[in-house]
């Protein structure tokens, strides 16, 4: 393989005409496939039209895609869409298959099959199938499906060189069960296999699609076949997957032991929610402790503060004049607040690069072990309440070490309703690490009464306001649907790559829209606006019982969030002041770099929302706050 993997590259630049695309359902390894396959990550972007990731790359003489995860091919959500579209496109398709779930995954490469779309089977996780007791007859599973079947165990590369070889193999069986459901359809059908196949099983957006009799049936029947016909086609095809796999299999029952009675402590909410808050704690302590806290105050407070940052204003204010058509110049790329070559680079190599190293490490390991779909599954009850479920624990842990890197994660939260209700919450009422530090500060020499009722004020608007979220957003809270991977012991190589690769990704994504937020947010500040912006925020901090310099402590938040609060150490505040203004910069917009991550992840009009709404419930939580202490004397 030769061209773009070492230096990264678009799409539009992989050469490969034909296109291969990885399918399986989630929780196979199907990104580790890719990632042994096409040795390095390319370009990941969201599918035209979604919120979905898609990841590219080049491999051999093949465009080489991997799809969400998914358990069937169809339209019932947005990750089975895309996948359904990419299927569609495909030239063949390596469909990864779990070793140890044979009766599920086989559902879905029966329906690849049945739509004759060319494939080979990785058969993954073959070491973790001969743990379990699980024989797997390769030869006869290969015989049953008529395709090539590979046994992998990918995150040790076993298994990938066979697999690249038998690539150029791919077929699908000339006859298929479904045949005889296609006499439903239409005589007058103009359909390839693949579309009479997902017809037959009732898709209802390809029916508005296809040509009947030459008529674009737009819109006009939702459906081609009689209700009920996907039940049928469905059971007969699952009747399929029971009978191979009863066929090529044999389990013989070992005992768990202590890992089964680990899984079953950690799901269990007696047990598992000590054992939660203790993991979490951890990567609390790490994060945004560990990391957001030392590791970084020495990266940006000791090398750049001390280093980087007065070597480039020495050297780059030595070029340029500091007056004259030149002055603009050195401000934009100077300035001490978010300096292009200063500011900007200190932030993105001093903090960011430190803090989604760490994220992707602990994600990967909690992902390696077989504890993040444990995870979910015991916060999921308590979750559901505000419309989300539990994967979006994930995000929530996160934000409090960093918001932006929060917003990111949102990915890996099912639909897109509860990633809107995500992205929202931690955008509103979740401080970041850094701002935690100098609020604990300040409310410590107020007493341990005003830092629970600070702890209230924000759990009660996290609540309310994922009640009001989940009320009027259309559609409904998706069901957690997760397998329990077996606990096992992370591997490091594996853990490694993927932080390296999603690091690498990460930063591709956020540099440049970072870079070009400091360059805006600098012309303003050059030519007045953020001055301007102060005395306008003037009239709203009387309203919360603040003095009028408390909007320059607003604007600082504008920027960065631990900036405000450490501008509230400086000013002669009562204590009333100092828990309403910790309230209200807690609650107020989220600063420049999560902003533009909301806008990149979700879209203009919803981060537009987003931002306008934090300071509406930023300054009626804080006036309602300073009215209720004023009543109360204090």
């Amino acid at each position: 393989m030769d061209g773009c993997h070492d230096t990264g590259c678009d799409a539009s630049e992989i050469e490969a005409e034909d296109t291969l695309a990885l399918v399986g359902c989630p929780n196979v390894g199907k990104s580790v496939v890719f990632g042994e396959l096409a040795e390095e990550y390319v370009d990941v972007s969201n599918y035209p039209g979604t919120t979905v990731d898609t990841t590219l790359a080049e491999f051999g003489d093949y465009k080489l895609t991997d799809t969400p995860g998914v358990y069937g091919i169809s339209a019932f959500d947005e990750e089975e869409r895309v996948t359904r579209e990419i299927v569609l496109e495909a030239d063949a398709v390596v469909n990864v298959v779990d070793a140890t779930h044979l009766d599920r995954d086989l559902f879905l490469t029966l329906q690849l099959l049945d739509m004759g779309i060319p494939t080979v089977v990785a058969l993954n996780m073959m070491d973790e199938a001969e743990a379990g007791g699980i024989d797997i007859d390769v030869e006869a599973l290969e015989d049953a499906l008529g395709v090539p079947v590979v046994p992998t165990v990918a995150v040790d590369g076993e298994g990938i060189d066979d697999l690249r070889e038998r690539i150029p193999e791919a077929t699908a069986p000339e006859e298929t069960a479904v045949e005889e459901y296609y006499d439903e359809l239409p005589e007058e059908l103009e359909a390839t296999r693949a579309e009479k196949t997902l017809l037959v099983e009732g898709d209802e957006p390809l029916a508005r699609e296809v040509d009947v009799g030459g008529v674009m049936a737009d819109g006009g029947s939702a459906a081609l076949v009689e209700p009920g016909m996907r039940e049928v086609v469905y059971g007969d095809r699952r009747s399929r997957v029971q009978s191979i796999a009863d066929e090529v299999q044999s389990v013989t029952e070992i005992d768990g032991g202590i890992r089964e009675t680990i899984s079953d402590l950690m799901v269990n909410p007696l047990t598992g929610t000590p054992i939660a808050l203790a993991m979490l704690g951890v990567i609390f302590y790490v994060i945004g402790g560990l990391v957001a806290q030392r590791i970084v105050g020495y990266t940006e407070g000791l090398f750049f503060g001390e280093y980087y940052n007065p070597a480039v204003n020495e050297f780059v204010g030595g070029l340029i004049p500091a007056t004259g058509w030149a002055e603009p110049i050195e401000f934009l790329l100077l300035n001490d607040n978010l300096g292009l070559l200063t500011i900007t680079v200190q932030y993105i190599v001093g903090v960011l690069l430190p803090l989604v190293m760490a994220f992707y490490l602990a994600i990967g390991l909690l992902e390696d072990s077989g504890i993040l779909p444990r995870l979910a599954v015991l916060t999921d009850r308590g979750l559901n309440r505000i419309g989300l479920n539990g994967r979006a624990v994930v995000p929530m842990i996160v934000g409090v070490g960093c918001v932006t890197m929060a917003v990111i994660t949102t990915r890996m939260v099912g639909s897109k309703r509860e990633r809107l209700i995500s992205t929202a919450l931690l955008g509103l009422a979740i401080p970041c690490s850094a701002q935690i530090g100098v609020i604990m500060g300040l409310l410590a020499g107020l007493g341990l009464v005003w830092w629970f009722g600070y702890l209230g004020v924000l759990v009660a608007v996290l609540g309310v306001a994922g009640l009001a979220l989940d009320r009027t957003l259309p559609g409904e809270g998706q069901a957690l649907v997760t397998e329990l991977p077996r606990l096992r012991v992370p591997r490091p190589g594996n853990i490694l790559r993927k932080t390296y690769n999603r690091t690498k990704m990460f930063l591709r994504e956020a540099a440049p829209l970072f870079a070009g937020t400091a360059l805006v947010v600098s012309l303003l500040d050059y030519v007045g606006g953020l001055e301007a912006i102060m005395n306008g925020l003037r009239p709203l901090t009387s309203l919360i019982g603040m003095p009028a310099d408390f909007g320059q402590i607003l604007v600082l938040g504008l920027i960065r969030r631990d900036f405000a609060a450490a501008g509230m150490t400086n000013m002669a505040l009562s204590h009333a002041q100092i828990f309403v203004g910790l309230i209200v910069i807690t609650l107020f917009v989220p600063c420049i770099l999560t902003m533009t991550m909301i806008l990149k992840e979700r879209d203009k009009k919803t981060a537009i929302l987003m931002w306008l709404g934090s300071w509406v419930a930023a300054f009626t939580v804080g006036g309602l706050a300073a009215a209720t202490l004023g009543v109360l004397g204090l």
